[in-house]
């Protein structure tokens, strides 16, 4: 085995937060698109935000899921901890961007304000976008993260993993 894949988890870095500038470029370029009303870059956010979130997550549940899950233990806690620092960043924008993109989107073409059997539609696009991603992430964690759990000095790196994703894509309970 190399010496990468066999380093101790104190050898791993910590997050980069020079991560959050492009977080912070991201959100200023839909404020921005927003704020200006335009309808073409509020549809390429949306469009384009939605087709590298849906694409990642297919990428990694399809591809890079079952290749993981075949590597020995080693390997597969230094894929995931090169791998969750990028993700922690990526996706959670993404879906924030196309969420947003899209609802403003929508109530400029005028979908927010239809009468009921098709603003029911609307409202269930609403909540799949909202649920998706709580499942999602319920789910395809577990496959990952269940064998390195199984060693009490590893639980952190699951439940850290867990924990940001269910903060980042959990709704609130009820409305303020």
């Amino acid at each position: 085995m190399s010496e990468a894949v066999a380093a101790p988890i104190s050898d791993v870095g910590a997050i980069d937060l020079r991560n959050l500038i492009w977080v912070a470029l991201a959100l200023a370029v839909l404020i921005v698109a927003i704020v200006a009303n335009n309808i073409w870059a509020l549809n390429f956010l949306h469009v384009m935000c939605g087709v590298l979130w849906t694409g990642i997550d297919l990428f990694m549940g399809f591809v890079v899921g079952p290749i993981i899950r075949r590597l020995p233990f080693e390997a597969r806690r230094a894929v995931i901890v090169k791998l969750l620092p990028k993700t922690l960043f990526l996706m959670p924008t993404l879906a924030i961007v196309t969420g947003t993109a899209g609802w403003y989107h929508a109530r400029q073409l005028g979908f927010l304000d239809l009468p009921w059997p098709q603003y029911g539609w609307v409202l269930a696009a609403l909540i799949i976008v909202v649920i998706s991603p709580c499942k999602a992430s319920a789910c395809c964690c577990r496959p990952i993260c269940w064998p390195i759990s199984r060693c009490a000095s590893r639980r952190r790196i699951c439940r850290a993993s867990a924990a940001s994703w269910a903060a980042t894509f959990t709704p609130p309970l009820s409305r303020a």
